[in-house]
């Protein structure tokens, strides 16, 4: 039965038929009707083409530096054709949790309903999980660079993927002029016309899924975007009396290494960004260029 906050307002309808430009009615997103993992593996179409592997992957985590882990995962398996970018199946999907060795802040636990006793002897099947990677699939996620280190700190073995952060890394206004690159899953899809539960990460997984299937060029963008190739500037030693004029230039401060940094796109601007520092280092040579893909994380991201 659905909750009262969920349910349709029909006793709105007279008042809407009368004023129709005062409301706006919103679809559920299709997939989520998938979220039970019951229905794959889904084949949308039989074709002899080469196809794409992608795996969607969201997670709950908890915890601090010292001692954080991932309570509950999701990974679907899916194929797209890269040059169409029509969905060809959704294979499979994990739905897992893990038990912590701590006790799960309450903040998390009202947030997601997960508590320490709902989960309590769970883990993770790495072979289960080992076994979606595979075919060096593109992994797709809404937390981008945050949960790669979250993953990759719990599986070390799977390391070296393809990962896109869908929010930020694609350029979804190529895709759809009422869309943005840096709006959130759940903005993106009321500015078409869907709605679905964001506090549930198996129905953010399907829904994010989803959207690569029903805007025509977003596979294709997400394709360019598991290919890119940035850069970081990093810059050693930097004098202490430039340090407000580096953060207007766009610099962030690295704690771990104690320098300055700033993310570049283009040759051209490394070495505009190069050519600059070296005048505010104490040595030309505490300017180093770190070159960063979808394959090599970066902490800082």
């Amino acid at each position: 039965m659905a909750h009262e906050y969920n349910r349709f307002p029909l006793e709105l309808i007279p008042e809407i038929v009368a004023h129709p430009e005062d409301y706006r009615v919103l679809s559920r997103v299709p997939y989520t009707e998938y979220a039970d993992g019951s229905h794959f593996p889904l084949v949308f179409r039989e074709t002899p083409e080469p196809a794409q592997s992608f795996v969607f992957l969201e997670m709950t985590t908890a915890g601090t530096r010292r001692h954080d882990s991932i309570l509950e995962l999701v990974l679907i398996k899916c194929y797209f054709l890269p040059d169409s970018g029509e969905i060809v199946s959704i294979d499979r999907m994990v739905h897992s949790y893990e038990a912590p060795r701590y006790q799960i802040p309450s903040y998390i636990s009202k947030a997601t309903g997960i508590t320490n006793e709902s989960i309590s002897g769970q883990s993770f099947d790495y072979r289960e999980i080992e076994s979606l990677m595979r075919d060096d699939p593109i992994i797709v996620s809404t937390r981008g660079v945050r949960a790669r280190e979250f993953f990759e700190r719990r599986f070390s073995s799977l390391r070296g993927f393809r990962w896109v952060n869908s929010v930020y890394d694609v350029r979804w206004e190529k895709i759809d002029a009422r869309l943005s690159a840096g709006s959130p899953l759940q903005i993106s899809c009321e500015r078409l016309g869907f709605f679905y539960r964001n506090n549930r990460i198996v129905e953010t997984a399907l829904v994010n899924l989803w959207l690569f299937s029903y805007l025509k060029g977003a596979v294709s963008e997400l394709i360019k975007a598991s290919s890119r190739v940035e850069y970081l500037v990093w810059a050693y030693t930097a004098r202490f009396e430039v340090k407000e004029e580096l953060k207007f230039s766009g610099y962030q401060w690295n704690r771990e290494r104690k320098c300055w940094y700033k993310h570049v796109y283009t040759d051209e601007e490394v070495r505009a960004e190069t050519d600059y520092l070296r005048e505010k280092c104490s040595t030309p040579d505490a300017v180093k260029v770190e070159v960063l893909d979808s394959r090599k994380g970066d902490s800082q991201k």
